[in-house]
């Protein structure tokens, strides 16, 4: 009776004849509210649960102001949610969305055939969606807790109530785990979410896959790997995505932090995309990077993947004692690359070096059951190999000569395609690339392979194929046939060309007198020549970067001794901003540096306040109305900037993590300071300036003072009124000597000073010395040095007196302890360049890189020339 009762009154809805002015006016004012509230509120880190909410963001969509990360959260909800579809389409029309109706005097075939082919295309959409079940209402199950420890809440509303091991999480659900408790969630690809405490996530799935909502908290994903689409994490403020992986995301207040454990994650920060690996870290907002180990220091699995990463540091310093392929004094590719070249990259052939590797690999997979299990894992799915790729690309270099070159030109404003270059040692190489071009053909998501013999009658394929030309001795490859012509042409006439008397070829031919291994050299000239002559840039050079000439990176191993170098050339001495880093000077402010120190830069720079009038000048070319700010910002707080805050102060400053980081990381920030008088009075006047505003905000500050012996402290504390049994913020400095030392307390400050007293400091170390070139400078202009030991240390004498370790993972960490070696990048700034260079690194990359090579396909020279683009010389470690 009641169903009867329900289809009635569904059916008088559905006759019911609604006047269109009424539909409009009811349009106008959903518009008007939408418009009006989206003005009040901001929209773009909202919590998105409903479709109110995600209607909410429809001024901003259209608008085109949302995050990237939103934008494709909106995009997939409106393609599954018809409601919001309409509610689009009715905002970007300002009016009711028009319903178009067939008349019945012109129903012919076609009538007929538009409708049958638009009910096939909404049976087909919808059997689609029923079955990924993503049409509304469904709220299907997405996930299930797998073990709780302590309390795990579902959250609805205002409601919250316990739920225990087993419980479902359907489309939508919001799980929160309390103080103190941590929580695994089980997805339905077998992927793992281990949740820490007050974290707070939901799940949802759309088209391009699924989504962990992390509104708050940390959490630690094992992603499985992805038959289809990409598994993402979704914070206020970023987005995650990923296709199998391990990988961290902290997400709080004040921003988010995404560290990668294993393999290869890609992060989206507002309009910053970057692909981390291995050991990398992204960050937003005011959040800093901290070692890795410190954010998986909470989990359950720490022991696990800290034994993973002691695997990883044993095979990266076993891979480090691997002996190069030896220098190389000159080239014979060199006179064959294209006129103009601006990019030049030569690497070596690392057959030998991989084998190497590969044997050490599996090794260390014998020994170590956690790799095992990890390896495992990598080798599930349909995907390329780790161990084919290897064996590909030590096949193919086989039939290479030492030298592999990679060279761009510049065609006027334009650059021509890539042209790789190489030796051909020993006869089947053409064999060798017609098989893997058959392999490939059913494959055509892979760029194809064409070989050729004569270059002038080449028809090219759709897709712009890599065309391989090979003679007897040489092979030269390019996906553009002009370039690929040019090359052989100049190969038939013997070599040399105009560009063997330019100063950037000359350039190259000084890197190799030196001796080469993995060199990188760019024409920044001539990169940078049409920023200069084109003054109505939208994106203006930095001032003193106009005459920049050239960019030489080179990677060797000397005496089992690595060295990487990084040097940026100018046309005449440093100005602007190339001229802030000072030339080499002695750095006091180390003298407070601890040599158990995990973390420390350290830099002497030009004079502070001429760098902030540069600063002023840059800032003010692009916004008219910046003066005007800075004159109201020095007459609300009575500072002037220039003379009250960059005038006293020194051209030194160091950061610095002392000891471990756990539970409170104890860091140090040091300035030169040459007027601590002014200094003091400047911050005082803007701790008052700031309360003045406070009063509105409620979070004062207050600075005190405080008598130690004959030193004083000045405090810094922030207190929460709303909240008074929360922690307040503090922050302590002092003056000493020339210094001013800041940290979160005194005892820190008082160990700084200690350590300065009794010469107990890290430049005065031994493993600090070690990490020192042998070259003429007597002091650094910038100093980059970290030591994992420290923090690694603590944690796993945690673990092990906590006896959650096995004996195998004792020993993995025991391995990551003993193998966590100190590093040192440095800088000097001479009079018409900035040199950059470490003493340590592995051929350019590291070993996160060579353990998610197979998952760029099985493509051996699209491999070659993938890693070329992507590595074209050793990063400076």
């Amino acid at each position: 009776m009641k169903n009867e009762k329900f289809d009635r009154l569904l059916s008088a809805i559905r006759n019911e004849h609604v006047d269109d002015k009424v539909v409009a006016h009811a349009g106008q004012r959903v518009w008007n509210s939408i418009a009006g509230g989206a003005a009040t509120a901001d929209l773009s880190t909202r919590t998105l649960r409903s479709c109110a909410d995600f209607q909410a963001l429809i001024p901003g969509y259209l608008g085109k102001q949302l995050p990237p990360a939103r934008t494709l959260l909106f995009d997939d909800h409106v393609h599954a949610c018809v409601a919001c579809r309409h509610a689009l389409e009715t905002a970007r029309e300002g009016e009711p969305q028009k319903v178009w109706r067939l008349e019945t005097k012109r129903s012919g075939s076609r009538a007929w055939w538009a409708m049958g082919a638009a009910a096939v295309a909404a049976v087909t959409f919808a059997v689609l969606a029923f079955t990924n079940e993503l049409l509304p209402g469904q709220h299907s199950v997405r996930a299930a807790v797998q073990t709780v420890e302590g309390s795990l809440y579902a959250v609805s509303g205002a409601k919250m109530r316990v739920v225990p091991a087993g419980y479902e999480i359907r489309n939508g659900d919001e799980i929160r785990t309390a103080k103190g408790s941590t929580a695994v969630v089980r997805l339905l690809d077998g992927s793992l979410v281990e949740m820490g405490e007050r974290s707070d996530v939901s799940i949802s799935r759309a088209w391009k896959g699924v989504t962990i909502h992390l509104d708050g908290g940390q959490v630690i994903v094992q992603a499985a790997k992805q038959r289809s689409g990409r598994l993402y994490v979704a914070t206020d403020d970023g987005l995650v995505s990923v296709k199998g992986t391990i990988f961290s995301v902290n997400h709080g207040t004040k921003g988010s932090r995404v560290a990668v454990i294993e393999g290869v994650v890609r992060v989206e920060f507002g309009e910053n995309t970057a692909d981390l690996r291995v050991g990398d870290e992204a960050t937003s907002g005011g959040v800093s990077k901290v070692p890795i180990q410190n954010e998986i220091a909470w989990s359950r699995n720490a022991a696990k993947y800290l034994a993973l990463l002691g695997d990883f540091a044993v095979l990266q310093k076993q891979f480090a004692a691997i002996p190069g392929p030896g220098l190389r004094y000159n080239s014979d590719l060199l006179p064959y690359v294209p006129d103009h070249t601006v990019v030049y990259a030569a690497i070596p052939n690392l057959a030998n070096t991989l084998g190497e590797a590969s044997r050490l690999f599996e090794e260390r997979l014998q020994q170590s059951p956690e790799l095992r299990n990890w390896w495992r894992q990598q080798q599930k799915g349909n995907g390329p190999k780790l161990e084919d790729v290897l064996n590909g690309v030590k096949t193919f270099s086989s039939y290479l000569g030492e030298e592999i070159v990679f060279a761009v030109a510049k065609d006027g404003t334009t650059y021509t395609a890539p042209v790789v270059l190489a030796k051909v040692r020993r006869q089947g190489l053409e064999a060798f690339l017609q098989k893997e071009s058959r392999h490939l053909s059913s494959n055509p998501s892979q760029v194809a392979l064409q070989t050729v013999h004569e270059p002038w009658a080449v028809i090219p394929e759709a897709g712009r194929p890599l065309l391989v030309y090979v003679s007897n001795d040489l092979l030269i490859a390019s996906p553009d046939v002009a370039e690929l012509q040019h090359v052989v042409r100049r190969v038939q006439q013997g070599g040399g060309s105009p560009s063997a008397e330019t100063p950037f070829y000359q350039q190259i031919v000084r890197s190799y007198q030196q001796g080469a291994e993995w060199l990188f050299c760019v024409d920044m000239e001539q990169i940078v020549a049409h920023h200069v002559q084109d003054g109505s840039n939208s994106h203006p050079l930095p001032p003193g970067m106009r005459d920049v000439r050239y960019l030489t990176m080179e990677h060797r191993d000397v005496s089992g001794k690595t060295e990487s170098h990084a040097t940026l050339t100018f046309a005449s001495e440093r100005q602007g901003v190339a001229a802030w880093l000072a030339a080499p000077a002695s750095m006091g402010s180390l003298e407070f540096v601890t040599p158990d120190t995990s973390m420390v830069t350290s830099a002497v720079i030009k004079n502070p306040r001429s760098i902030m009038e540069e600063m002023f000048k840059m800032i003010g070319s692009g916004d008219a109305a910046f003066t005007q700010h800075i004159a109201e910002f020095e007459t609300k707080t009575g500072v002037n900037v220039l003379n009250d805050i960059t005038a006293p102060l020194g051209g030194e400053v160091t950061m610095a993590f002392d000891g471990p980081m756990l539970p409170t990381p104890r860091w140090k920030l040091i300035f030169e300071v040459y007027d601590p008088a002014t200094l003091q009075s400047t911050i005082a006047k803007l701790v008052d300036s700031y309360n003045r505003e406070a009063d509105q905000k409620g979070r004062p500050l207050q600075l005190t003072q405080r008598q130690v012996g004959s030193r004083t402290y000045f405090v810094i504390t922030s207190s929460n009124p709303s909240n008074p049994n929360a922690p307040n913020a503090e922050v302590d400095y002092t003056f000493v000597d020339s210094y001013l030392i800041a940290a979160p307390d005194m005892a820190t400050i008082s160990r700084a000073i200690q350590t300065r007293e009794t010469g107990y400091t890290l430049a005065h170390s031994a493993g600090f010395q070690a990490l020192l070139p042998s070259d003429g400078y007597t002091n650094f202009s910038a100093i980059f040095y970290h030591n994992i030991g420290p923090v690694v240390g603590p944690l796993a004498e945690q673990l092990k007196a906590s006896g959650a370790l096995t004996q195998q993972q004792r020993q993995s960490v025991d391995a990551l302890t003993a193998n966590s070696a100190p590093g040192l990048i440095y800088a000097y700034g001479e009079p018409d360049r900035i040199v950059v260079a470490s003493n340590t690194g592995f051929m350019g990359f590291d070993l996160g890189t060579l353990l998610t090579m197979g998952d760029n396909g099985p493509f051996l020279p699209q491999m070659f020339l993938g890693n070329t683009l992507s590595h074209p010389a050793p990063q400076t470690q």
